[in-house]
């Protein structure tokens, strides 16, 4: 087969391998954005914000997340849309200010709008942005946060300092998008950048003299030097990021060719079995299957546990009458233990309960409290003991009767083989003369290096296959999760009683669609005008009605450790100092 075919089956593999998008109501993309961040002299910052949605379908308005740490603030905040009429709210929430704005076609605020080009002007100060040191003053400004659905085609950056930039140094990271930056005026960086993607930060980094600053009221004071360490750690980055874009160009020239050993263990082993069943839909749980058995087959890597059977199990437990909601709003969630009776629940039940209920505070368990007085390091060696004890509940006899897993163990055998080859390459050349044959040699040692690396981290189920049991087991829970997140079939065949209501919500977690189907849920109550009484009778639907799960996912990323904290005051390259976030519609 020559170079030419290759290429062409690679394209045509990746084609048809990439996943379809729909748009649907909501969709939106940002065609252009301008920012004006002004930094006064007691180390406040005033943000100006014109973003330009383009909307497709019915919206009921837009949102913008602006995270901030615990000492910082947002005030000021002011919101205007030519051309629509508005509703602002300002929602704190843990960790981020949402400015959510109902968008009206009307005076009346009766029309909701509809295929709209609408412009929104934000208007806020963030308070305590900027980082005083020992010897330097620094603005680290998330210009773009990875929060954003969708990308943004032009983004205008205006950047006013309180002084000349003549002692200043800046840095745009990445450079990648940058169009120009450049100093405008003495004190006005002008920064024009094109391209950025969704879930994509751009960050940029100015240091200045301290002396700039008349006070420092609203400002971050760290005791500490810094410049040196910033400059260096921007030197670094900018070198890691000149090699990851050199080696992004040579592995996709030969990463065609190195597909096709991949795709040929999936043509053998990867190739699911044919079997009758055909529905599109299960309206009931399809099997008596726990709900952490669902997650270990279903959701994720065959074989694993994934956080969100810890949710599942939480949820169980509360359908199960272990725990009831005391209370739940969009600012926490609490529980109470009204069962202590654990002698009949299975280890990883009790494990749960007993780490949940060391923050107890008269009785009550506020999950905004753990996420507070958690200790990450603590959180890390329990969820490691939770996952081991929980997998026993799985066996590797289940699995086996559901999954044949040699197409996955030929993957990472032929990734590691790819990974000792490209590494005695890579030194081979680096040691040994090989004239004219130098960057040939160098190329495919990195291909080899990439192609290993993605072997090893797709997910087990692609290369492996499902046994014709297997197969209908899993084709089951998927349409069952298809029914329970299609809110048209909600509305055509709801769950019989709110006690389905809550079992189905257990599973839902248990499948990774739990914030989904709460929408779901929540949507076809106020449709059907069910009373509040009536799904307060349920504490799972308590809990997934008013927001538990938004805490729960807070309240556990929280408790996860930073990979680094080395850097002490002092923030990451690409990390922002403050800034980012992102926004949508809803």
């Amino acid at each position: 087969m020559n170079i030419k075919k290759i290429i062409i089956l690679s394209l045509l593999l990746t084609l048809f391998l990439a996943p379809i998008s729909l748009a649907d109501d909501g969709d939106y993309y940002i065609p252009t954005a301008n920012k004006d961040i002004l930094v006064n002299d007691d180390g406040s910052t005033q943000i100006t914000e014109i973003i330009d949605y383009e909307i497709e379908g019915s919206v009921n308005g837009v949102y913008r997340d602006i995270p901030h740490a615990s000492d910082q603030s947002i005030t000021n905040v002011s919101v205007e849309t030519p051309g629509y009429y508005n509703t602002l709210e300002v929602i704190e929430e843990n960790g981020r200010t949402r400015l959510k704005v109902w968008l009206y076609t009307d005076k009346n605020k009766q029309h909701k709008t509809y295929d709209a080009n609408v412009k929104v002007i934000y208007k806020y100060t963030f308070n305590k942005g900027v980082k005083i040191y020992n010897d330097i003053a620094e603005l680290q400004y998330m210009s773009w946060g990875n929060e954003w659905d969708s990308g943004v085609g032009n983004l205008v950056t205006t950047i006013h300092i309180p002084g000349s930039h003549e002692e200043t140094e800046y840095w745009n990271n990445p450079d990648d998008y940058v169009v120009s930056s450049s100093w405008t005026d003495d004190n006005t960086l002008s920064t024009h950048v094109e391209g950025i993607g969704s879930r994509t930060t751009f960050e940029q980094r100015i240091l200045m003299p301290k002396s700039y600053f008349k006070s420092y009221e609203n400002a971050k004071v760290i005791n500490m030097d810094a410049k040196a360490k910033i400059e260096a750690d921007q030197q670094k980055y900018k070198e890691d990021r000149e090699f990851k874009n050199t080696l992004l160009g040579i592995v996709s020239g030969l990463l065609g060719i190195l597909m096709i050993i991949p795709a040929g263990i999936y043509g053998l082993f990867g190739r699911e079995p044919k079997i009758d069943y055909q529905a599109d839909y299960e309206y009931d749980l399809p099997t008596d299957s726990s709900p952490v058995e669902v997650n270990s087959i279903v959701n994720g890597d065959v074989g694993s546990i994934t956080d969100d059977a810890m949710y599942a199990t939480l949820l169980d437990l509360i359908d199960r009458k272990f725990f009831k909601v005391i209370s739940s709003s969009d600012d926490d969630t609490v529980l109470r233990l009204v069962n202590s009776d654990t002698s009949n629940l299975k280890t990883f039940e009790r494990l749960l309960i007993n780490f949940i209920s060391k923050f107890e505070i008269n009785g009550d368990i506020s999950l905004k409290s753990i996420a507070d007085n958690g200790d990450p390091y603590e959180f890390k060696d329990f969820k490691s003991s939770w996952i081991d004890e929980t997998s026993k509940e799985v066996p590797d006899s289940l699995i086996n009767r559901y999954f044949i897993d040699k197409g996955s163990t030929l993957f990472s055998i032929f990734a590691f083989v790819l990974l000792f080859l490209s590494i005695l390459v890579f030194f081979g050349i680096i040691f040994l003369e090989f004239g004219n044959y130098y960057w040939i040699l160098l190329i495919l040692s990195l291909a080899m290096f990439a192609e290993s690396m993605i072997m090893l981290f797709i997910p087990n189920y692609v290369p492996g296959r499902w046994t014709p049991e297997g197969k209908e087991y899993h084709d089951k829970w998927e349409n069952f999760q298809n029914y329970i997140t299609d809110f048209s079939l909600i509305k055509e065949r709801p769950p019989a009683s709110i006690q389905v209501w809550g079992k189905y919500l257990v599973y839902a977690a248990a499948l990774g669609c739990a914030d989904e189907v709460s929408e779901n849920m929540k949507k076809y109550f106020d449709i059907a005008g069910v009373p509040e009484e009536y799904f307060n009778s349920s504490d799972a639907v308590m809990f997934g009605y008013y927001g538990g799960f938004t805490h729960l996912n807070t309240t556990f990323t929280a408790l996860t450790p930073s990979s680094d904290s080395s850097s002490s005051g002092i923030g990451s390259v690409g990390g922002g100092g403050f800034g980012g976030g992102g926004g949508g519609t809803f």
